[in-house]
């Protein structure tokens, strides 16, 4: 399988995602922050989504991309913003008081947009005026992200090659005659939603483009390992795109390429844990659980490898993923965390033999 995005140099050292120690375990995937690296303090925005704060934060993180969404405001300024309306995203600048009514990004101009509303955070400092895509861009250059870019526009997509040369996604529903033009004048990766076709059907629309290209769907039920495989053989690559917990594990555990999500990760390369928890050869009863509850960083991340034999329940931070292996083999979880206790539970549904588990916590 080629893999297109060591080409981008900014990622060369990214991709694997695994120190030494996971190197042969932990899935080689390309971990893609959906919307940015945002984050939340409970239910406000700390790091908004689709702003260069999310970007730096990436930066931070160590994600080597980002997804972002452009949209145009009714006199064609395109800006960074995934809602049709700015309401769940956006507050009243005067006062920083909640939007009364739907405000939609099409049917209003760039200037009220920057002057009326400013991005929700906790910080004062980051509520800012909605960004355009340049911004974003310019961020994302400065801070050796690639952008993949969520966009029917094909404005959008001259203005990255423009800023960023090849080292960006394009990414959209539906893009097929848009694709095969950007393909004119770009060797950018690009990737195709198949909507329902079949891994058969999705390989000649790929072909059609040519050049570096993938798939990237949200439908979980249809991506399974035989269509991953499919893909992966014709020399393509294969996006999980924010699928809902347990799936993303299922995608990663059936090889996907690229993982598009709002919270795995799996950028330990380069890092050391400021905690470790390690448990092996321990035999569970059904009802019988392994915990572990350790310190709380503000800026953190985890891994867990659990190798085992039975059916067991793994929850981190509340996330579960039900498992189950009939012969002993591993599974690895990547989370990253803002302001949040550590928690991982693993319960034996039925009996179980956890070969070993290891944890480790990263200070970011």
């Amino acid at each position: 399988m080629k893999k297109y995005w060591i080409l981008f140099a900014a990622l060369a050292l990214m991709v694997a995602g695994c120190n030494s120690e996971n190197k042969e375990s932990f899935p080689e995937v390309m971990a893609v922050a959906h919307r940015g690296c945002w984050l939340k303090e409970g239910d406000e925005f700390y790091i908004n989504e689709n702003c260069p704060a999310g970007v730096r934060m990436a930066r931070r993180f160590g994600y080597p991309a980002i997804e972002c969404d452009v949209k145009y405001t009714l006199d064609s300024v395109m800006v960074i913003m995934h809602d049709k309306t700015i309401n769940r995203t956006m507050r009243l600048s005067e006062g920083y008081a909640e939007i009364p009514e739907p405000v939609k990004v099409t049917e209003t101009t760039f200037d009220e947009l920057r002057t009326k509303y400013v991005l929700a955070s906790t910080d004062p400092s980051l509520r800012l005026p909605i960004p355009t895509l340049e911004e974003e861009l310019l961020a994302c250059k400065e801070e050796g992200i690639i952008p993949m870019l969520h966009s029917t526009i094909g404005e959008s997509y001259r203005l990255a090659q423009e800023i960023l040369g090849n080292q960006w996604i394009a990414f959209c529903s539906a893009g097929d005659s848009l694709f095969r033009d950007t393909r004119s004048w770009s060797d950018v990766l690009i990737l195709l939603d198949p909507g329902e076709d079949t891994a058969e059907n999705t390989i000649s629309r790929l072909n059609a483009i040519g050049g570096r290209c993938g798939m990237s769907t949200m439908k979980y039920k249809m991506l399974d390992k035989a269509y991953i495989d499919a893909v992966k053989d014709a020399s393509f690559e294969v996006q999980a795109s924010i699928f809902k917990t347990p799936h993303e594990q299922r995608a990663l555990r059936d090889g996907v390429t690229i993982e598009l999500s709002d919270f795995f990760w799996s950028q330990t390369e380069g890092r050391k844990p400021y905690d470790t928890w390690k448990q092996k050869k321990v035999s569970l009863k059904a009802g019988e659980e392994l915990t572990w509850q350790p310190s709380e960083k503000e800026f953190a991340a985890m891994v867990l490898g659990v190798e085992f034999q039975g059916e067991i329940l793994v929850t981190l931070n509340g996330r579960e993923y039900p498992l189950t292996r009939d012969e002993i083999g591993a599974e690895w979880f990547g989370l990253r965390m803002y302001k949040t206790a550590p928690s991982i539970t693993i319960k034996a549904v039925s009996d179980s033999r956890i070969a070993s588990a290891t944890a480790r916590l990263y200070e970011i």
